[in-house]
């Protein structure tokens, strides 16, 4: 990709052929994911020489257009395709999505493998999202349900093409999306692949950076195990 930009009084352009694209999930407050823990763990990659790419998926934060999971995947499928090579992190929801584009490895973070959210748990998201105005263009909340769960099993990773190169992250105490969903993920994928299991880890993984050495220690090839689980503290 070929970027053009001025610093200071200078045109340059930036040509990045490899990137990280990190995927943020369903936004719980107001703001862009640039301003969130994502930007911290996109310049944690680029200081150690694989540039990484933080974004608002549409009907969030910066970005324009309203908010629907099949958007989302066209974002990340739209941004993708102007890199050679490409590796994925995604978080809670922003995993689910980040296994359906084709890529060189896979960190999926405290991800749901298929259908979770009842009525209560939808409604929820509904409610939060009309009051801080997290996700724009919903409408009614029937409307917004029935197109949340026809669009989730279009992106469900039980749906997907089972993956390889695959690293899965869950937290055993995440009371958001349950731990046995990374199990499924992990099974469901090719190898290589590994799953680690935080034992004292809860859905919001993404804030340590102990998570972030584990995603960059696979997504650069130090980590290459064929097949492995580990279960760790942090």
């Amino acid at each position: 990709m070929k970027v053009d930009l001025r610093i200071g009084r200078n045109f340059c352009r930036l040509n990045v052929d490899e990137v990280v694209i990190i995927c943020h999930g369903l936004p719980y407050e107001a703001g862009s994911a640039i301003d969130k823990s994502y930007d911290r763990i996109a310049e944690f990659f680029s200081k150690r020489g694989i540039p990484a790419l933080a974004f608002d998926f549409s009907g969030t934060g910066k970005s324009q257009g309203n908010f629907s999971l099949v958007s989302w995947l066209e974002d990340l499928e739209n941004i993708a395709s102007n890199f050679d090579r490409v590796h994925v992190i995604g978080f809670s929801m922003g995993g689910a999505i980040a296994y359906n584009v084709e890529a060189e490895s896979y960190g999926i973070v405290a991800s749901p493998f298929s259908l979770m959210f009842d009525e209560s748990a939808l409604r929820e998201i509904y409610s939060n999202a009309i009051m801080k105005g997290v996700l724009r263009g919903l409408k009614d909340f029937e409307t917004f349900k029935d197109k949340f769960v026809e669009e989730f099993s279009v992106i469900a990773p039980e749906n997907s093409k089972p993956k390889r190169n695959v690293l899965v992250i869950h937290g055993m105490e995440d009371r958001i999306v349950p731990h046995d969903h990374g199990v499924r993920i992990f099974e469901h994928s090719k190898k290589p692949k590994k799953l680690v299991l935080i034992e004292n880890g809860d859905h919001f993984l993404r804030k340590i950076p102990k998570i972030y050495e584990i995603l960059y220690e696979w997504i650069s090839g130090e980590d290459k195990d064929e097949e492995k689980i580990v279960s760790i503290k942090i």
